[in-house]
């Protein structure tokens, strides 16, 4: 028969492995980091995205106006 002493003793060996309070706390600093940095990361790819579309609207822009200053030059021509 095992005493008290070592049902103790293997009970604290098999919950080694789990979270203590201080590993809860320094994965919830970590969490909060991770989330500042999702949303500064929101915030950027906002910012690149508004820039992608004034460039794309003034490249199409610009296609309509060179095809149309074509169009009206060949037109002359003939």
């Amino acid at each position: 028969m095992t005493t008290s002493e070592e049902r103790l003793s293997r009970l604290e060996g098999a919950y080694e492995h789990l979270a203590t309070k201080a590993d809860v706390e320094s994965v919830k600093v970590d969490v909060g980091s991770v989330k500042v940095a999702v949303e500064a990361l929101k915030v950027e790819i906002a910012r690149q995205e508004a820039r992608l579309i004034k460039w794309m609207v003034g490249t199409v822009v610009t296609g309509i106006a060179t095809a149309t200053a074509v169009v009206m030059a060949v037109e002359r021509l003939f």
